[in-house]
């Protein structure tokens, strides 16, 4: 299927590090998943084994990508290298939702039959 709404998708968790809840579309190469984070709500620091790009929705939060801190805001890109450790919390007061895009990887997306399994209903 080519065409998506994220408004008509299931939104649930999909990745054991962050207390978001999202939906993700899983293309042969490249993944694109939309995420929303409640107030206070947060991902622990982790890594992957792909490259991630984050583009900031609506909302803020504050973000460490490696050795570096920001708060970021509607519009900002975070580029996280393969194998950085990250990890963010939604500082404000409204939802903070991210557009997250990253190629297959040995962790990524979760396995069929995982906890964090995107195929599960």
């Amino acid at each position: 299927m080519p065409f998506f709404r994220w408004d008509e998708m299931d939104r649930k968790r999909l990745a054991a590090p962050s207390e978001s809840e999202g939906a993700i579309i899983l293309g042969q190469h490249v993944t694109l998943n939309r995420s929303v984070s409640q107030p206070g709500k947060s991902a622990s620091p982790h890594s992957h084994g792909c490259e991630q790009m984050i583009q900031v929705v609506s909302g803020s939060a504050w973000f460490r990508v490696g050795g570096e801190e920001k708060t970021v805001t509607v519009g900002d890109i975070i580029h996280i290298p393969e194998g950085t450790i990250h990890e963010f919390k939604n500082t404000g007061d409204t939802e903070f939702v991210y557009l997250s895009f990253k190629n297959r990887s040995e962790d990524w997306p979760p396995k069929k039959g995982s906890a964090m399994d995107p195929y599960r209903a």
